[in-house]
């Protein structure tokens, strides 16, 4: 009886196939999400009423015709720092072909051991992509460390106060404008120029050729008495790739 009971309730093919079904078409969008870049999930900083700047979201939106107005898009793996976004592009790209391979094989049928094994496979990459998914997004924190400049002075202070025998402080900062210029000139786009590019303002250098000016918060406004406290603490803050560059 017990062998009978279990054929009765065992699932048929049909079944099996519109459970697939139906878990193709969740993967299906799982996997054609948008993915937000850095830049998006923090946005951009904006005048507003031309008086006090206030930042922009740029991460792509939706026409939300309930509410009448744009939405930040709900299909999107949000940006957050800690990720392996290079992983989860690259999950994105394999799990679209994968997809579009086991989609054919389901439309025809085809319940294969392999067609087992890929199915597996798809499930497990989508399961990380909805872990991240889930996460929330690291717009607050990269805002405020858009004008956290703590590592930069603290560099800063580290090599000014290698300058030997020590100059004059116009001088000292000179000298260390056109080191960090030289430094960004050297340096393609992406986040180790952006790194050094935060010791700089618009305005272009008095005394160097294509060169721009540090801002204020190094070139008047850090003393060398700062410095010296700067230098004191742990360079710890400060990334390794700033380190490798000899003293001006």
């Amino acid at each position: 009886m017990f062998g009978e009971n279990a054929a009765m309730i065992s699932p048929t093919n049909s079944d099996i196939w519109s459970k697939i079904d139906f878990d193709l078409s969740e993967l299906r969008d799982l996997f054609h999400m948008l993915h937000e870049s850095k830049q998006e999930a923090k946005g951009e900083k904006t005048l507003a009423n031309g008086k006090k700047a206030d930042w922009r979201d740029t991460a792509p939106h939706w026409e939300d015709e309930e509410h009448g107005r744009s939405i930040r898009a709900w299909l999107m793996i949000p940006h957050v720092d800690s990720v392996d976004h290079e992983g989860i592009r690259e999950r994105l790209e394999a799990g679209r072909r994968l997809l579009n391979s086991i989609e054919q094989r389901v439309a025809a049928r085809e319940l294969t051991p392999k067609l087992l094994h890929d199915w597996g496979v798809l499930n497990r990459w989508a399961g990380a992509l909805q872990l991240v998914y889930q996460m929330e997004p690291d717009a607050r924190q990269l805002r405020a460390g858009d004008n956290n400049l703590e590592a930069q002075k603290r560099w800063f202070a580290h090599y000014y106060l290698k300058i030997q025998p020590r100059p004059k402080r116009d001088e000292g900062i000179e000298m260390m404008e056109e080191l960090i210029n030289s430094i960004v000139q050297g340096l393609p786009s992406g986040p180790k120029r952006e790194w050094f590019s935060k010791f700089f303002g618009p305005k272009e250098s008095i005394s160097l050729e294509a060169s721009r000016r540090l801002t204020k918060a190094f070139g008047e406004k850090l003393s060398v008495s700062d410095m010296e406290k700067l230098d004191a603490l742990p360079l710890d803050f400060v990334p390794q790739f700033a380190l490798a560059y000899p003293r001006p």
